[in-house]
């Protein structure tokens, strides 16, 4: 299926936000994942299904001042 990620448009056959984050070498600690600009909690990655031509965001925490 065809999804946006981060702006990019990409093939994948994964079927869950974990997935795609272990297929896309994306670390998991400190980001915050958005589907079609709803932020979906960690605890629901593996359960959340994506679709064709969802757009997902992965979203890095950074500190400054």
């Amino acid at each position: 299926m065809q999804i946006q990620l981060n702006g990019n448009l990409i093939n994948t056959e994964s079927k869950n936000i974990l997935e795609l984050l272990v297929e896309y070498a994306i670390e998991q600690k400190s980001i915050a994942v958005a589907v079609n600009t709803e932020i979906i909690k960690q605890e629901k990655w593996q359960s959340y299904t994506i679709k064709e031509n969802d757009t997902i965001e992965c979203l890095t925490f950074m500190g400054g001042g």
